[in-house]
């Protein structure tokens, strides 16, 4: 398990668990880790995990954050033996590795700017949904988009049935394909090259740049991620803009109310079609009491109400949309349709609602995420009028029309 040691005059005074994305150094008692010196910030410093990667970085203290004797202005990125220093207080990452100097390393060129990854994992899954191992927010990428593996003396990439597309060298790719040092994988409006950790511009060589003396990046596998950030454009770090770094592998999968042979699977299916409502288990029939006299007619439940949702989407108008069907889809892209006609739909979260002869239950397909409902996460939702509906940047506000 990874580790964050504090040491003081060169005895250890403190050693605690690297939990979370980030852990706070300062004179605060809300710090994670708080050292009580005049010498130090209220908050001073924070380790932060991007991916497997572990960053440093310095919250504008007043005495600075040093790495190897170096203050540091910008959040840097730790190497094997790198030793931080707070006030007169040492700290360092114990439980972690160095990674290997061949660790192939994926840069990433588009709109979000440029940003590298090493591989530090078989694989990599790329995509839009927060469970990818690189997810970009950005709406030309499918949830789950291509994958990248490497292979020998080779890299294969796999298009997971995006509704874009991937190519290499602009040729588009069905099956998984191979590719060399030098090609271009592209996505939309997203090119991706592969290189190593240690090349010629990242160890000095030819690039120009000082020689590493022999240490590589600090990763930290154990909560299993496959992507470790090395460096780019990146402002406030990975999960603060439209790239992330596998935020769901921290925490576990959410477990499903209904099973897979109730219809409703979570996850992230490659290609799949909307779930079907679940079935209610059958109820047992009472037989009526032997009275003599025939049995009182049961009373009709009352016509259902009309309901109609109101849809609220960034990329689209603002519109309504009347539950007619017994089961409707609303995806995440503001689309909707009925399943009970058979339609597949792309690959992404919805948000299904189940109408009844009384009420309108409400639940999230397709994903790990929970709805929010009136402000509150929940699997599923008995709707009331007026209750607001959020997924992602969909808002649905539910009106009750009886």
């Amino acid at each position: 398990m990874a580790e964050v040691v504090v040491e003081l005059n060169g005895k250890e005074i403190l050693r605690l668990p690297l939990k979370g994305p980030t852990m706070t150094i300062g004179r605060d008692p809300t710090c994670d880790l708080h050292l009580d010196n005049r010498a130090l910030s209220r908050r001073h410093a924070q380790i932060e995990k991007r991916g497997a990667a572990i960053w440093v970085r310095d919250l504008e203290s007043q005495n600075g954050t040093f790495v190897n004797g170096e203050r540091i202005a910008e959040p840097q990125a730790l190497n094997g033996g790198d030793r931080i220093v707070v006030g007169r207080y040492e700290v360092r990452i114990d439980g972690v590795e160095q990674a290997r100097r061949d660790t192939p390393v994926l840069t990433l060129t588009g709109p979000e700017g440029r940003h590298r990854f090493a591989m530090v994992g078989e694989e990599i899954i790329i995509g839009r949904a927060p469970s990818c191992d690189i997810a970009i927010g950005h709406k030309s990428i499918s949830r789950r988009h291509m994958r990248i593996a490497a292979e020998g003396d080779h890299f294969v990439a796999e298009d997971l049935g995006s509704q874009n597309g991937s190519r290499i060298n602009n040729k588009r790719i069905n099956g998984p394909t191979p590719f060399r040092i030098g090609d271009k994988v592209q996505m939309s409006e997203f090119t991706i090259e592969v290189g190593f950790l240690e090349s010629p511009e990242t160890h000095g060589g030819d690039g120009g740049g000082p020689p590493r003396s022999g240490k590589t990046m600090l990763i930290d596998k154990s909560e299993l991620a496959k992507a470790a950030y090395v460096d780019g454009d990146l402002k406030g770090g990975v999960g603060q803009g439209n790239i992330s770094l596998g935020q769901a592998a921290a925490s576990p999968p959410l477990e499903p109310r209904y099973g897979p042979a109730d219809g409703f699977e979570f996850g992230d299916a490659s290609a799949a079609e909307l779930p079907s409502p679940p079935r209610l288990p059958p109820q047992p029939v009472r037989p009526p009491p032997s009275s003599g006299r025939p049995p009182a007619p049961t009373a009709r439940p009352p016509p259902p109400a009309q309901p109609i949702l109101t849809i609220t989407h960034p990329d689209l108008q603002e519109r309504e949309l009347v539950l007619e069907g017994d089961v409707t889809a609303l995806g995440e892209d503001g689309a909707d349709g009925d399943t009970s006609d058979g339609r597949s739909f792309a690959n992404q979260a919805y948000v299904v609602f189940v109408r009844t002869a009384r009420v309108v239950v409400c639940t999230v397909a397709g994903d790990r995420r929970l709805l929010t409902v009136n402000g509150q996460p929940q699997l599923t939702a008995t709707l009331r009028e007026g209750d607001t509906i959020e997924l992602g940047v969909l808002t649905v506000v539910f009106h009750n029309q009886g």
